[in-house]
Parts: C-alpha cells; structure tokens; sequence
C-alpha cells in the first residue's frame, strides 16, 4: 500500500523544516535593494548600482576563495594521515 499524506501536512512539514526564520529577514531586506537598483539602473544610473554591488561581489568572491582554500588544506591534511 502506497500511503502518501495530504498536502496540507506536506507543506507544514517542509515550513518546519526550512528554517524560515533564518533566511525570511535576509530574503524581506533583499526586496527593497532589488527594487532600488532596479530604478537606479532604468535612470541610467548604473555607477551607483555599481558601487551597491561591489561589496556582494567582494564578499562572493572571498567566500569562495575560502572555501576552495578549506578544500585544498583538508583535502592534503586527509592523504597525510593515511
């Protein structure tokens, strides 16, 4: 027998386990600067959209070279061990 549960149940579970506290604070602050950089670019303004994306590239590009660095240091620390 195939017992698959109602969708309403579903949905609450998969709220519960996303942790929506975390992530809807970030997601809410992100609409308004969306929308700003939006209009700014539809003015012609793009320097100024620019320089608002500047840090989010910074930071993207940091945290991937952390991560690929972390990557590198585990990954020689495992094959020294064995």
């Amino acid at each position: 027998m195939n017992h698959t549960l109602p969708l309403a149940v579903r949905l609450r579970h998969r709220l519960i386990t996303s942790r929506w506290q975390r992530w809807l604070f970030p997601a809410l602050c992100c609409v308004p600067y969306l929308a700003c950089l939006i209009w700014l670019l539809a003015k012609g303004l793009v320097w100024i959209a620019q320089v608002m994306l500047a840090p989010l590239v910074m930071a993207a590009i940091l945290a991937g070279i952390t991560a690929w660095l972390a990557q590198l240091e585990f990954r020689m620390r495992w094959r020294r061990g064995k």
